[in-house]
């Protein structure tokens, strides 16, 4: 590797500073209160989109996969009950429910925008744009499950 140039050093320090930036500012925040009531009930707290705690310490897993067959019900509370060093009798999980905002392309939408409005007469170019991205990345964003690829 040869020698870095100071407009190089300059050059790839603005353009990996512009990169934090604009990652930062896509981020999609905190979506517990708008995720709670579909999943929390009474005295359980939302950690965040896919874990849930409730008042007798029981821990939930939310799980957006189908389970057919991989056991990805059991491995993936299995690894959240290690992480909180919890016991595994206290360790649950709960399939997603069938909403928006637990869909795998919703999902990679918010990421991809952000949650930036969009006008509507353009969210049939944005989805399209999106589908387009994740099929050539050979991303699998069906309706919902991973199973199946669109």
């Amino acid at each position: 590797m040869g020698k870095w140039t100071r407009r190089a050093f300059i050059t790839s320090g603005v353009l990996g500073g512009g990169a934090l930036l604009v990652g930062v500012g896509l981020r999609l925040g905190n979506r517990n209160e708008e995720l709670a009531p579909l999943v929390a009930g009474q005295g359980e707290q939302l950690v965040n989109a896919w874990v849930k705690i409730g008042a007798n310490n029981e821990v939930v897993a939310i799980i957006p996969q189908s389970e057919m067959g991989q056991g990805v019900h059991t491995a993936l509370a299995q690894m959240l009950a290690d992480e909180l060093d919890a016991r595994w009798d206290d360790v649950s999980f709960l399939e997603a429910p069938a909403e928006d905002a637990f869909a795998n392309w919703s999902m990679a939408k918010g990421y991809a925008m952000g949650g930036m409005q969009i006008p509507a007469v353009l969210e049939g170019s944005v989805n399209g744009l999106l589908f387009q991205a994740t099929k050539a990345m050979h991303l699998q964003t069906t309706g919902g499950s991973l199973s199946v690829r669109s």
